[in-house]
């Protein structure tokens, strides 16, 4: 047993020193120092253009669709305009559940131009006051923005999908 203990830790060290070795840097021929890395900065042709910010700019952040009944699945469109001066793109738009569902463009909104966010929400097995928020991903200051759906859930009467 000690023997096959020994034996193990040789060996590992000799492989140790065999990894260390195919990591060693090569050395400079005339100096025996060990080469290094450098950056060398790439100098363009053309100038670099200034990069703008886009920003979004909502007829509304939040939207309340009242009451409604267990089960219903409602929807909404949250408007906005890009007032910003670089193209928007959003990269990703996150719920806290599956029950709220967001659909919208992956392509760049002009400056100047508008877009819309739409927010679904299944009430399905959910009960009295809801606020979902859903949050935006974007190419704009601080990266991502929030708006928020509200509703009130009336549980005495189910929706289209009560079974019977």
């Amino acid at each position: 047993m000690k023997n096959k203990l020994i034996s193990l830790i040789i060996a590992q060290i000799f492989l140790l020193g065999l990894l260390s070795c195919n990591n060693q840097k090569s050395s400079d021929s005339t100096s025996g120092e060990a080469s290094k890395s450098e950056v060398v900065p790439v100098k363009s042709e053309k100038a670099a253009e200034p990069v703008g910010t886009a920003a979004f700019k909502f007829e509304e952040t939040e939207f309340d669709f009242g009451k409604i009944n267990k089960g219903d699945v409602v929807k909404h469109a949250f408007k906005f305009e890009n007032v910003g001066d670089a193209p928007l793109i959003i990269s990703n738009i996150q719920t806290t559940c599956g029950c709220t569902t967001p659909q919208y463009t992956k392509d760049p909104i002009a400056p100047g131009k508008s877009g819309e966010i739409l927010v679904q929400f299944n009430s399905a097995g959910k009960s009295g006051n809801i606020v979902k928020p859903v949050t935006i991903h974007a190419n704009i200051e601080g990266g991502q923005t929030v708006i928020k759906i509200k509703t009130v859930i009336n549980e005495e009467i189910e929706g289209p999908f009560k079974e019977q």
